[in-house]
């Protein structure tokens, strides 16, 4: 499988500045075998990796102190390899096992800046609130479900997935047909590498569902690990009733009903940790930065295949009349748009909507494109009004440009144009 991050290790790899990297992200969402994949082909022979989860006996290696040299040496006996500082990767995994080796990497930047080193694991955002980030001393890279495009690429449909690298205005309202069936698959299958990989050498759905099961009991067996931070009934509650609300304004009364709701801010704050869910926050657009103008939110989840799972909707009728985009209220075809977005902008997703007493306006996505304020619609079925968009474009004169995702049309209207939502991790 690909994934576009390769490219973003590659810069890495060559900065004359390099510093330790450390890549986060839910758990099975690919960090290891991304970063293993990595390693073998632009270190072929010289990479040397550390699982600290299976291997506890080295933690004392990286407990005792912080001298990166005899920490290398130690690791050099300990493992029976060479480390060449300059030539090898060295790639520390499941570092939240160990929170001395998330400390030491602040001294390989300072005491080794030479050395190739990476550390990947899940919760590391858990591990830092109990010690102090080693700020201006390491890069972070956010890894999440592979996207539409990577899942295209897994599918062998090389050449529909370079269409996405296109301008869409450049391309015939036909081809879009040609993207109906693999978009419709990715909203069941979602994007966690093991269904996917799974659904391209098997074409089994129900095998895909029996993984999303045992990823999502992985995940809520991890809720008691945050205890006594959060009741687990409340996490399960948050989960589960966040799935009628997805890209609804959402209060938290709504997300469990046995808990008050400071027990369920601190739940929704526990699941964006976790990474499991993305809280996209209302924004003023009166300027730069964007800023929240208010206390309202929307949630989605991590993953639109989990999403589905845990729901527990049933999409097979409607696969097969390829509606699945528009079913269930638009929910998918929005936890679709914001997935990608999420994916393109590592997280730097808002939306807008009006604030004062009596209205109701409200744009589903704002990102910012090079400085510039795009609003973005989604729009899941065949029409649908835009007075929300064009109120905040009269209202908004310095933005520039709007973007709707429609199965209704294409083209420009004014500053709005109107593009397939297989585009919408591309735009």
């Amino acid at each position: 499988m690909y994934r576009e991050k390769i490219a973003d290790l590659l810069i890495w790899k060559d900065k004359k500045n390099r510093k330790p990297l450390i890549v986060n992200g839910a758990r099975q969402v690919g960090k290891s075998w991304l970063v293993k994949h990595f390693g073998e082909t632009h270190f072929p022979g010289k990479v040397t990796v550390i699982n600290l989860e299976r291997n506890k006996d080295l933690h004392s290696i990286f407990k005792k102190d912080y001298d990166v040299n005899r920490i290398i040496f130690e690791l050099e006996l300990a493992l029976n390899t060479s480390i060449i500082i300059g030539e090898s990767l060295l790639f520390i995994d499941e570092t939240q096992t160990c929170p001395e080796a998330l400390g030491c990497l602040r001294y390989f930047y300072e005491d080794m800046p030479s050395l190739h080193i990476i550390a990947a694991g899940s919760l590391l955002d858990f591990e830092f609130r109990n010690q102090p980030f080693p700020v201006g001393r390491v890069e972070t890279m956010n890894l999440f479900p592979m996207t539409f495009y990577e899942f295209l690429l897994a599918r062998g449909k090389d050449k529909l997935a370079q269409l996405l690298k296109n301008p869409y205005t450049d391309l015939k309202t036909e081809v879009n047909n040609y993207f109906e069936e693999d978009f419709n698959l990715y909203l069941i299958v979602g994007g966690m590498p093991e269904c996917i990989s799974y659904f391209t050498e098997n074409n089994d759905l129900k095998g895909v569902k029996e993984i999303q099961d045992s990823l999502l009991y992985t995940y809520e067996q991890d809720f008691k690990k945050y205890q006594p931070t959060v009741n687990p009934d409340c996490l399960s509650d948050v989960l589960e009733n966040a799935t009628k609300y997805i890209g609804n304004q959402i209060i938290y009364t709504k997300l469990s009903q046995r808990f008050s709701s400071p027990t369920v801010k601190k739940g929704v704050e526990v699941l964006r940790t976790a990474r499991l869910i993305t809280s996209v926050q209302n924004v003023s657009l009166k300027g730069l930065p964007l800023t929240a103008s208010g206390k309202q939110f929307k949630l989605f989840f991590l993953d639109v295949g989990l999403l589905l799972r845990k729901a527990n909707l049933d999409y097979q009728h409607l696969y097969l009349k390829r509606e699945l985009h528009s079913a269930f209220k638009g929910m998918l075809a929005e936890q679709f748009v914001a997935q990608q977005l999420i994916a393109q902008t590592n997280q730097q997703v808002s939306y807008w909507a009006r604030t004062e007493p009596g209205t109701s306006s409200e744009i589903d996505f704002v990102v910012l494109d090079e400085s510039e304020i795009t609003p973005i619609e989604v729009k899941s079925g065949k029409s649908g009004s835009l007075k929300s968009l064009h109120y905040l474009l009269e209202t908004h004169p310095d933005i520039k440009k709007a973007v709707v995702f429609s199965h209704a049309r294409e083209g420009k209207e004014g500053k709005i144009h109107f593009a397939p939502i297989f585009w919408a991790g591309e735009i």
